[in-house]
């Protein structure tokens, strides 16, 4: 009675170099982004269902790196990590395709 077992192997590491093709991605999310910002503006974020945050979430940590790469100066050593924690419930969405502050945070910046 011979038998064996087949090896598996994952590798489950980070692979190094990760590419992402904007445009197609872009292309793909463009209408489905277009109706989301009509349908729900001046919607918190925080307020938005679990689908449709994920379909946002790549845009507002595009717009929080910029924001961050902008002010650079001022905003040393505080990652993207911390800006998401402390900015996501302050913003909701524009029709216009921006972020932008709830109405009961804007007193406070």
């Amino acid at each position: 009675m011979n038998s064996y077992t087949q090896e598996i192997k994952f590798n489950l590491l980070p692979p190094d170099k990760l590419y992402c093709d904007f445009n197609y991605w872009s292309s793909l999310f463009n209408q489905d982004l277009s109706i989301l910002w009509e349908q729900d503006h001046c919607v918190p974020l925080k307020k938005l269902p679990p689908d449709l945050s994920d379909m946002i979430f790549p845009y507002l940590l595009l717009a929080l790196s910029d924001y961050k790469i902008l002010n650079k100066n001022n905003l040393i050593g505080i990652g993207l990590d911390n800006l998401l924690s402390l900015w996501f419930d302050k913003y909701s969405l524009n029709k216009n395709g921006y972020f932008q502050l709830t109405n009961s945070t804007r007193g406070i910046f």
